[in-house]
């Protein structure tokens, strides 16, 4: 059986995370531990990678778009 699929999204400006693992939650929730946040760290060059919590579940963190910045205009 495959782990299910997990996607977080982070700020366009974000280099570095910290998420839940929802399958850890799961486990932790079942046994009253609480261990299923990992953090991470994405440069800005990337918009996207895979990592794995503590327990090895794969994650899927995305870069959410920057808003688009307004044009500067010249001073006359």
């Amino acid at each position: 059986m495959n782990d299910p699929v997990q996607v977080v999204a982070i700020s366009g400006a974000a280099t570095t995370f910290t998420a839940v693992c929802e399958v850890c939650l799961g486990i932790d929730t079942a046994v009253g531990l609480n261990a299923s946040t990992f953090a991470g760290r994405l440069d800005l060059d990337l918009d996207e990678g895979v990592f794995l919590c503590r327990r090895g579940h794969q994650v899927a963190v995305v870069r959410l778009e920057l808003p688009a910045q307004p044009a500067k205009t010249a001073a006359a």
